[in-house]
């Protein structure tokens, strides 16, 4: 009679990979969003956030370990927490990215003259 009770946000190694692309896909949509929908650099992103989640995928499948569940909850926590953060000021400021480097001047226009 000394089981243990079943810990009920514990994540499966399928349920880790479904939050690891939920939480490593959101800076690729959010850099499209406030950058002009530029598609490149949200593609290289998104890549690298695959690439991350399929890792971390495998290494919950192939090793069965209970901290990487729990690792990845409190990853969500915080990784949630700092995304409202972030998509807060980014849209309080106007949204683009790119302009967080201080303006450089204006290129001049000749009349023709």
């Amino acid at each position: 009679m000394s089981e243990e009770p079943e810990d009920l946000n514990e994540f499966n190694s399928w349920d880790v990979l479904g939050a690891m692309l939920m939480l490593t896909l959101v800076p690729a949509i959010m850099y499209f969003v406030f950058n002009d929908k530029e598609l490149v650099m949200t593609g290289i992103i998104a890549a690298v956030g695959v690439v991350i989640s399929v890792a971390v995928f495998l290494l919950a499948l192939v090793t069965r370990w209970r901290v990487i569940s729990k690792v990845v909850n409190m990853l969500g926590w915080v990784l949630t927490l700092l995304y409202i953060a972030v998509a807060v000021y980014l849209w309080s400021r106007g949204g683009d990215v790119a302009e967080v480097v201080p303006d450089a001047p204006e290129p001049t226009q000749f009349s023709g003259h």
